[in-house]
């Protein structure tokens, strides 16, 4: 073939594929939110800086035209992962993705319309009055405007008077709303419904215990709030909302981040307004996408949260996701932009715990009537009130001491705990019961407890590392968790000793 005969070719499919005709779907109809939590979120959660991420599914109707057309999916979040995009529904399927990464925005404006006309008013100097004229950008929009107008060269908003521009329209490539554009082929012209799933970053959640102590001493209620970060400017109505727990294997994917950008305008040095500019640069970041595989988190220390509130749903009990476990939050929510909502994750009454009391040491340590933590044990049992996988969070122990007042005990935090596991909630500290630890005279160590209280305590001491070996007189030390840990009950006002030593 000719180049004579090519050259009229290309230009005429390139023409067509701009006449090709454009759906637009303006919003999702429905929306379902899976979130995953950060792989060793800790504390509060900073909506600048998220690392969960979530699998986000929308349902929506779109009219087709008869054959090739491009689809234009608006409003999906700004953190999506494009390759994770998935369309389902299309009669002709996807033929080509594409991530609409520019957004209108002061600067993005600018930079669409170089070297294009726009409408400059502006104050008069002699007059006061507000005159308009036409002129052209010839620069920008970082980090100035440069405008050609009848008076010459000039930059916007360097004379010290009121200046504004006016656009004749929005700039092609720019949108009001993050776009996912897909091409398709349709043997008929109808309207479809079509389901779109991608990965967005932005999102994360935490769990939140909140525990009360009731009349009698040794049951209590447990309430846990399931707290959801969103750090997209998108918000999700109604949408079906369900939580992973456990950790993900991650691999590094390029993430394309929306070119929003603000307008900061600055004046030019006397001279020249070209001169001395500096070149900016932006990275793109990277991102994540899944594949599975489960290791428990390190303790977290959280923030408190709120005391539990009025009669909610009961949420669902977890669901089995491989090794992982998936919670439902009942019902639908609006998980709004740039914020984050809490919901009810679990409700238990009537829970039996034991009140022990806890100090570790270590071998060779030296300690000096030193105060012990309370805690609070748990089996995860049902005969216990429990029998449900616990995702790790914060905890806040509070006591009821009259039917308007609330205490709070202790603030603390747990580990994804699985159904049948023994676990801790801490209630505070104690100066009631001490431990003292002194080598002695023969090269071991001595610990020396004691209890205050009018009422006989339990009390754990976890010595030295997981796996040592110690020596002690009889039976005294046992492992727990791994750890060689003495425990012993101590009557009231009364102390006892322990001798041990490290064995090599």
């Amino acid at each position: 073939m000719h180049r004579g005969v090519l050259a009229p070719m290309l230009v005429a499919a390139a023409a067509s594929a701009a006449a090709q005709p454009v759906a637009t779907s303006p919003r999702a109809d429905k929306v379902a939110l899976t979130v995953y939590r950060a792989p060793y979120g800790r504390g509060a959660m900073d909506l600048r800086s998220l690392n969960g991420f979530a699998l986000v599914t929308e349902t929506r109707r779109i009219r087709l035209p008869r054959g090739a057309a491009t689809l234009r999916f608006e409003g999906v979040a700004s953190g999506i992962i494009p390759a994770s995009a998935v369309v389902e529904g299309l009669p002709g399927g996807v033929v080509e993705k594409n991530r609409d990464a520019r957004l209108l925005s002061p600067a993005s404006l600018i930079d669409g319309t170089l070297g294009r006309e726009v409408t400059l008013t502006r104050t008069n100097r002699a007059t006061g009055r507000r005159e308009s004229e036409t002129a052209t950008i010839v620069a920008g929009p970082s980090p100035g405007v440069v405008l050609r107008t009848a008076a010459g060269i000039e930059t916007l908003r360097c004379s010290g008077l009121p200046e504004k521009l006016a656009f004749a329209g929005v700039p092609d490539g720019l949108s009001a709303k993050p776009v996912l554009s897909v091409e398709t082929v349709s043997p008929a012209e109808r309207t479809v419904t079509v389901r779109l799933s991608y990965l967005a970053t932005g999102f994360d959640w935490r769990a939140s215990y909140v525990a009360t102590v009731l009349a009698g001493g040794n049951r209590l209620d447990l309430f846990a709030w399931l707290t959801l970060a969103n750090a997209n400017p998108e918000a999700f109505v109604g949408a079906e909302v369900k939580a992973v727990a456990g950790q993900l294997n991650r691999v590094s994917m390029s993430e394309l981040r929306s070119a929003v950008r603000g307008l900061r305008l600055v004046c030019y040095p006397l001279g020249t307004t070209t001169s001395d500019l500096r070149e900016r640069k932006f990275e793109e970041a990277d991102d994540i996408i899944v594949t599975g595989s489960r290791v428990l988190a390190p303790p977290m220390v959280m923030m408190a949260s709120p005391p539990a509130p009025a009669p909610v749903p009961v949420p669902p009990p977890p669901e089995n996701l491989g090794d992982l476990k998936l919670y439902r939050v009942p019902g639908s929510t609006t998980v709004a932009s740039n914020a984050q909502k809490q919901v009810a994750l679990l409700i238990r009454s009537g829970v039996s715990f034991e009140r022990r009391y806890r100090r570790p040491v270590y071998v060779g340590q030296t300690i000096d009537a030193s105060p012990t933590s309370m805690v609070f044990e748990l089996r995860n049992t049902v005969a216990s009130g429990l029998g449900i996988a616990l995702p790790a969070g914060s905890t806040a122990m509070y006591a009821d001491r009259a039917p308007d007042q609330r205490l709070l005990l202790g603030l603390g935090a747990l580990t994804d705990r699985a159904e049948g596991e023994t676990f801790r909630i801490a209630a505070g500290t104690s100066t009631q019961v001490t431990l003292s630890q002194r080598k002695s005279a023969t090269g071991g160590m001595t610990l020396r407890a004691t209890n205050a209280n009018p009422f006989a305590v339990v009390l754990d001491v976890p010595i030295g590392s997981p796996g040592q070996k110690l020596e002690a007189d009889g039976d005294a030390i046992r492992m727990v968790d791994g750890r060689p840990t003495w425990s012993v009950t101590l009557p009231p006002g009364q102390t006892m000793e322990l001798r041990y030593r490290s064995v090599d």
